[in-house]
């Protein structure tokens, strides 16, 4: 291909003038495709009527439809119970007695063992209220809220204690 139609096919590919494509093919050594490189990045390209367009641009990809984003649902929602399993293992149940701490467990494995040996754990916890057992929350905001009602478990529990003996808390013991 002669100089002359390479000049007009850059002009037809990029809508510029004669002049502009002599110019970006003599600056590139006549070379089609680095001329019209040169041209987009001198931001000389116009679009064209029929909305053709030529660039070495990278254009966003479309994203795919929501409902079939079953991948980045899944992922989130294994992102989220990860944040809160780490949430609850930074989270501790303490069992005091006579103010010592004598069992201390993080609250995921409190929930587990709730889940699963439920009818175990509840009069365990409860029976050992009338042995001056303690429960308390260390380790979150979240703990206050837990710990306030634990503490009206207690009250509720020592509430129903016969009036004699005291343990090492002051508590009446049964």
């Amino acid at each position: 291909m002669d100089q002359m139609e390479m000049v007009e096919k850059l002009r037809q590919k990029a809508n510029v003038s004669y002049e502009e494509a002599r110019d970006a093919l003599e600056k590139n050594e006549w070379d089609l495709l680095d001329a019209l490189v040169y041209l987009e990045g001198q931001g000389k390209i116009r679009q064209e009527a029929q909305g053709n367009s030529y660039t070495t641009k990278e254009e966003p990809r479309p994203k795919p439809p929501q409902e079939q984003d079953y991948r980045g649902a899944f992922t989130r929602f294994f992102s989220y119970v990860a944040e809160l399993i780490n949430k609850a293992n930074q989270i501790f149940m303490d069992a005091r007695r006579n103010g010592k701490v004598v069992l201390s467990v993080p609250l995921t494995v409190l929930l587990l063992l709730l889940a699963f040996m439920f009818w175990w754990v509840v009069p365990i916890m409860a029976v050992s209220l009338f042995f001056g057992v303690r429960y308390s929350f260390r380790g979150s905001q979240a703990a206050d809220t837990l710990n306030k009602a634990m503490d009206k478990a207690a009250h509720a529990v020592d509430s129903l204690k016969p009036e004699g003996k005291k343990d090492g808390d002051g508590q009446a013991q049964a």
